[in-house]
């Protein structure tokens, strides 16, 4: 008697499905952080008067941050001020981080693995908080990698 043979269509079709709905997600929690990102922008105190304070727009780093805060890897960010300070660090660097192509997910990756690698150096537990002694290890790791490209490849 002929054996039926199992069909791949439907694993197929429930992949397709199932990227999809990735796909959907993806979209909805791109726009929720935008969203985030307007209403901190918005929350921002208009008192102050500097010519760059006055503009409101959002960046890279504002949308790239309000992603990463949802996302457990960056739990960090959700700490103090530690998203402002590193906010602040890119955009001092952000012409030497542009002419290399690093990318805001690549700063922010950047930042987690150096925290990962204080961590692990003085045997920390993987989801303590950072700390400002913690912080100051990831600024001095940002501005070594600054210090590195600009010896490497000159200015």
């Amino acid at each position: 008697m002929a054996e039926k043979k199992k069909s791949s269509v439907d694993e197929l079709l429930k992949r397709e499905k199932l990227t999809k709905d990735f796909e959907k997600e993806k979209v909805k929690s791109e726009k929720k952080a935008m969203e985030l990102a307007v209403e901190k922008m918005s929350q921002a105190n208009p008192s102050e008067t500097d010519s760059s304070k006055t503009t409101k727009f959002i960046t890279n780093i504002d949308i790239t941050l309000s992603q990463a805060k949802t996302d457990l890897r960056f739990y960090f960010l959700n700490e103090s001020n530690y998203s402002d300070e590193f906010k602040r660090l890119y955009s001092e660097n952000e012409s030497v981080f542009k002419r290399y192509g690093i990318t805001t997910q690549k700063y922010l990756e950047y930042i987690r693995e150096s925290f990962d690698r204080y961590k692990k150096i003085h045997k920390l537990m993987p989801l303590d908080p950072m700390k400002p002694k913690h912080f100051k290890y990831v600024e001095d790791s940002i501005a070594e990698l600054v210090r590195m490209f600009s010896q490497r490849f000159g200015k």
